[in-house]
């Protein structure tokens, strides 16, 4: 097991992340597009396509394991890598996720990603920390005493963008850069600095609300997902980016977990 090989997917609303572990090390990962009308059929030949350029062969992983906030991709998912790896696919959720306490007062609604967050930092020795997700949502998942404690979910960097040109009619999309300066001289770069800026105060002042809750000022704050790098750069903190966190936690889960119940339909139709 310590040098098994795992196949890894996390299905996000925006990209979807494969990737390939050698015991705890990634040793291949690709980022796709996520497509809501995508059937088990493109997902084998997209996962077959890509095993093609890695130097890991199918027979050779053991385990494979998935996560996905699109409910709707699961069974594809699932269907596809059954049939192209021949290996149980094993689905995070909050039954398997290796008696990590959830203090969600639903822990079926908590995100399969926000707990593979938790669950790789508590792998990784830490009993406290916040993990800042920044995708099309940015989620902050908070690790207390061991436990996932819950967190903030708020607008990604693109949702505002897309939001604020969608209802303002002479506001249109800007590229996502940082600007030179807070108080801009043209439309672009201040809406650039409102969106850039602003993200960074909103996420500077959850992170010292979320510490003073927990009593915990020194809590580690590790930030992933794909705005994570370029916002962790223009703040203190943030003591660590890792892009790959969440798969971390999915490759825990996958060869670990025990709960089959997540893929007993995979030989249906997606429909």
């Amino acid at each position: 097991m310590q040098d098994s090989v795992t196949l890894v997917v996390d299905v996000g609303n925006s990209h979807t992340v494969v990737g390939i572990f050698k015991g705890t090390k990634v040793v291949d990962y690709w980022r796709l597009t996520t497509r809501k009308e995508t059937t088990s059929d493109e997902v084998m030949n997209k996962v077959g396509g890509l095993l093609g350029f890695s130097k890991i062969k199918p027979s050779e992983i053991s385990y494979v394991g998935l996560s996905t906030v699109v409910p709707a991709l699961e069974r594809p998912w699932i269907k596809a890598l059954d049939s192209l790896l021949k290996k149980h696919v094993q689905v995070v959720n909050a039954k398997n996720c290796m008696g990590l306490k959830i203090d969600y007062q639903n822990p079926s609604m908590a995100g399969a990603d926000r707990l593979c967050n938790v669950l790789a930092m508590r792998e990784e020795g830490f009993k406290n920390a916040i993990i800042v997700d920044m995708g099309t949502a940015t989620t902050f998942d908070v690790l207390k005493d061991g436990a996932f404690a819950g967190g903030v979910i708020i607008p990604g960097i693109n949702a505002s963008l897309d939001a604020l040109t969608e209802k303002a009619a002479r506001l249109l999309p800007v590229t996502i850069e940082w600007p030179e300066t807070v108080v801009a001289d043209n439309t672009d770069d201040a809406i650039r600095a409102g969106l850039l800026y602003g993200f960074l105060a909103q996420l500077e002042f959850l992170i010292g609300k979320i510490k003073k809750e927990a009593g915990c000022e020194d809590m580690p704050v590790y930030a992933t997902g794909g705005w994570g790098k370029m916002i962790a750069r223009r703040t203190n903190l943030i003591d660590k980016y890792d892009p790959f966190l969440t798969l971390r936690g999915i490759r825990i889960v996958a060869v670990n977990g025990g709960d089959e119940s997540a893929s007993e339909d995979r030989d249906g139709d997606e429909d």
